[in-house]
This record gives structure tokens, C-alpha cells and sequence, in this order.
């Protein structure tokens, strides 16, 4: 194999040279810990109008962190007690909250599939549950852009994440009124929880915006 059959540029990963499969496995473990902790947090607090901002501040989050990536210079005392500890966009706040959402609308979802039964279509059922990955995977798309610097390609991201969004909001509601009412609380949280992540979309884009500006 030839230089020609690898990729040419400057990345040279985001992670330590050092580290090994097992390393790499503790921490995204101790992400999944995170992203549990901010679930639970939101589940707790799930009926207040600001909850997304109740569970970032238990979470230790300022409102900065809400933004695009941060710089070195702008890691946290904690994050610098570790030299050797690699960042990722696994640590972007936004990234935590954007799996913590896509869980809680999996796990609403199952509900509301479990209560509904043959109420609900295997099509109906596919075309949320893809509508539910698309707008997540666009979010996560939008982070890394933002963590690279690149704005522009972030906003479109997160435009397409919206787009998912809208799209899931009209899939739920149309979905057959008995299958809704036969689990109401379920229903409710999914629309709830697409909100939230809307809402999330919009917050990111205004910093992305607000960056540029500033260039």
C-alpha cells in the first residue's frame, strides 16, 4: 500500500498516541455516565418550562458552554488537572445533552409502541424512529463542525437537524389518535423532548451566527 491510499492532511487525531483500547473504553464509559447523569437530572425536572437549563446548571455547565467548541485556553480547572486526557466532542455539553435527548425519545417511544400495540403501523413506527436518529445524527454532525472551526457547515447541520425535528413533530402528531391516547403520558414526553431539542438547535445556531460575526 502506497502513501497514495492514505488520507493527506494535517489531522492527526484528537486522542493521546498512547492510549489503547481499553482506555478508550473507560472513557466512553465515563461518558455514558454523563450522559446518564444529565438524563436523569432532565427526568427529574421534566415538568418545568426551563428544564434544559435546570439540568445543565446541576450538570456544573455555565451558559458558555452552550456555544462551538471551546479552545484550549478555555478547558476548565478540572479538565486540566488530566494533561493526559484526550478531548473529543464526546465532552461537548452539547454532545451529552444531544444522546441524552435521543435516549429519553427512544425510551418514550418504546413506551408509547408497548401501550399502542397493533394501533400503530411497522411503518408508522420506522419512519419516527428514523426522523428520531436523523435529527440526532445531524446535531452530532453540527458539534464536530464546530469543534473544526467550521461554522458554516455546523449552522447547515443544525438546519437539517431541525428540518428532522419539524418532521418528527408532524410524524407523532399524526400518528392514529387511538394509538396516542392509549399512552398519553408517553406521547407527551416525545413531543416535549422534540421541543427541547429544537430548542438546542436554535441555541447553538445563535452562537455559530454570533462567532461569525465576530471574524
Amino acid at each position: 500500500m502506497d502513501d497514495g491510499d492514505h488520507p493527506q492532511g494535517d489531522f492527526d487525531g484528537s486522542g493521546n498516541a498512547s492510549w489503547g483500547e481499553a482506555d478508550w473504553a473507560g472513557y466512553l464509559h465515563r461518558n455514558d455516565l454523563e450522559v446518564g447523569r444529565f438524563l436523569s437530572y432532565y427526568t427529574e425536572v421534566k415538568a418545568l418550562p426551563d428544564r434544559l437549563d435546570i439540568s445543565a446548571r446541576r450538570m456544573g455547565w455555565e451558559n458558555a458552554d452552550w456555544g462551538p467548541g471551546d479552545t484550549a485556553e478555555d478547558l476548565s480547572e478540572d479538565e486540566n488537572e488530566n494533561p493526559d486526557l484526550p478531548y473529543c466532542i464526546h465532552q461537548h455539553p452539547v454532545y451529552v445533552v444531544a444522546r441524552a435527548l435521543g435516549l429519553e425519545l427512544s425510551r418514550s417511544f418504546q413506551r408509547l409502541c408497548t401501550d399502542a400495540g397493533p394501533l400503530l403501523t411497522a411503518n408508522d413506527a420506522t419512519n419516527v424512529v428514523l426522523s428520531f436518529w436523523d435529527s440526532q445524527h445531524q446535531v452530532i454532525m453540527a458539534i464536530n463542525a464546530t469543534d473544526t472551526g467550521d461554522l458554516p457547515l455546523a449552522l447547515v447541520h443544525m438546519k437539517r437537524a431541525l428540518s428532522s425535528i419539524n418532521y418528527a413533530i408532524g410524524l407523532t402528531a399524526g400518528l392514529p389518535s387511538a394509538a396516542r391516547l392509549s399512552s398519553a403520558e408517553a406521547t407527551q414526553d416525545i413531543e416535549a423532548t422534540l421541543f427541547d431539542l429544537r430548542e438546542v438547535c436554535l441555541r447553538v445556531m445563535a452562537d455559530c451566527r454570533w462567532d461569525e460575526k465576530k471574524k
